[in-house]
């Protein structure tokens, strides 16, 4: 997969044509374009509808034009998290994809001022070579918003690309879409969010200190802090989880792993840096998670909540360390303890639901 990438001030640069576009070997290919936050079920079907087209026609590429910066953090809309899929786990999935060319534009506000026939024609015909748009049945781009199915459809007349439509793609009888999926997270309902993303919603982030409370009772914890500040977090509460390791991580003792899984992109942490040596096999272990402001230990409760993670059946020290947590099923609310025992006791019960939610829970492929 080909990468090219623009920033914004080179854009804003290209926009009031004080730059030169350079040459691209990509046309004449197939070509959609858009956020893909998320990269759901629907999003996925464009990608196979541009391979297929790319095929079908015998074109040269398939294209996936995007944003690094998500629109709304230019447009509005952007406050707090609400990312289903950061830039680097957007990379990571694209590149599971087949795509030969990713084009990555930083979103600016003169790129959103531009009309969208002057976009399709310099910036998707001229400079990419497309043939062949493939869209959603919502697409809307340029200003206000004006490029749309129909309008789109016109224009390739015009400037000799094929336009193909595809219908929604549905679960159930609802239209599958990132912000239906955001409505899920937010209720916790995992279940939903996994049907329609076709993989279990997760989290990337580093393991910081903690109070080092769970394993004085049996539960040591993993205290994650992702990676993104934009990045959603499902619904306060306890869940069913699993964890994916890196595969250098020396465990003591028995380890309980699941089995290994291949991931394309390094771990980095939250500076960027590397921890370890590159893209390879990472461990994945089942556990539970409680994502909330630990009532029982902190009267009133932690001012921010934080996610807390057992591993199980894992020896080891990850402090430091890059996790992948995969949210899978709510269990119970938060809820204040009166002591300790009852706690360890409820602990003991969401253990064992846990186990049972993991074990029925498809192994990635």
């Amino acid at each position: 997969m080909r990468m090219i990438r623009f920033n914004a001030d080179y854009l804003d640069r290209l926009l009031a044509e004080q730059s030169d576009l350079p040459a691209r070997n990509t046309g004449p290919c197939a070509l959609a374009l858009g956020s893909f936050d998320g990269l759901h079920l629907g999003h996925q079907g464009l990608i196979e509808a541009l391979i297929a087209a790319k095929k079908r026609r015998d074109l040269h590429s398939t294209v996936l034009f995007t944003f690094r910066r998500h629109p709304r953090l230019v447009l509005g809309g952007g406050e707090g998290p609400f990312l289903l899929t950061t830039w680097r786990e957007k990379l990571s999935l694209l590149e599971q994809l087949g795509l030969d060319v990713v084009v990555a534009f930083d979103f600016s506000e003169a790129l959103s001022k531009l009309d969208y026939r002057q976009f399709v024609q310099r910036f998707l015909v001229d400079w990419l070579g497309m043939s062949h748009l493939v869209a959603g049945h919502d697409v809307h781009l340029g200003s206000s918003r004006k490029g749309n199915a129909e309008t789109l459809a016109v224009l390739g007349t015009e400037l000799g690309y094929e336009m193909e439509v595809l219908p929604p793609a549905q679960y159930g009888d609802q239209v599958i879409s990132s912000t239906v999926i955001r409505n899920a997270l937010g209720e916790g309902d995992c279940p939903t969010a996994t049907a329609m993303l076709g993989r279990p919603y997760a989290v990337w982030g580093e393991v910081v200190p903690g109070d080092n409370r769970g394993r004085t009772i049996g539960y040591p914890t993993a205290n994650v802090e992702p990676l993104n500040v934009r990045k959603l977090l499902p619904a306060p509460g306890v869940y069913a989880c699993r964890v994916q390791v890196y595969g250098d991580v020396v465990t003591a003792g028995g380890d309980g792993m699941l089995g290994f899984v291949q991931e394309p992109l390094p771990e980095v942490d939250r500076n960027g840096d590397m921890p370890s040596s590159g893209p390879g096999r990472w461990r994945l272990y089942g556990g539970m998670l409680n994502f909330g402001r630990v009532p029982t230990f902190h009267d009133g409760g932690l001012e921010m909540p934080r996610i807390e993670v057992n591993l199980f059946d894992f020896y080891g020290d990850l402090r430091g360390r890059t996790v992948k947590v995969e949210w899978l099923q709510h269990l119970r609310e938060e809820r204040r303890f009166s002591g300790v025992g009852d706690l360890i006791t409820q602990l003991r019960q969401d253990e064992s639901q846990a186990r049972e939610v993991v074990a029925h829970t498809p192994m990635p492929a």
